[in-house]
């Protein structure tokens, strides 16, 4: 972010009247979402958070999106997670194939 930018979201977060751990929270959550996007890879974690408290403030998105988009994130990890456990019994109760 340049510093205009920066400056632009300093503002923001001035005028902001709403819960402020709440924005931080929910700024967090949508920042994690953010690095699995391929333009967000490479970016340095602060970087991806300015653009996450910036879409927030913006009302680019909103805190019930992000909390969708982060529940049904979660799932599909847990339930990769399940089936990846699974196919690791699974394989362990296979005989050995010499």
């Amino acid at each position: 972010m340049s510093v205009k930018n920066d400056q632009e979201l300093a503002a923001k977060l001035t005028d902001f009247d709403g819960d402020r751990y709440d924005i931080v929270v929910f700024a967090s959550m949508y920042a994690k979402e953010l690095k699995k996007k391929p333009e967000f890879k490479n970016k340095p974690t602060s970087a991806v958070i300015k653009e996450a408290l910036d879409a927030i403030l913006s009302k680019r998105i909103s805190k019930e999106e992000i909390l969708n988009i982060s529940t049904a994130n979660y799932a599909a990890e847990q339930k990769a997670a399940e089936e990846a456990r699974l196919e690791a019994e699974r394989k362990a109760k296979e005989p050995m194939k010499l």
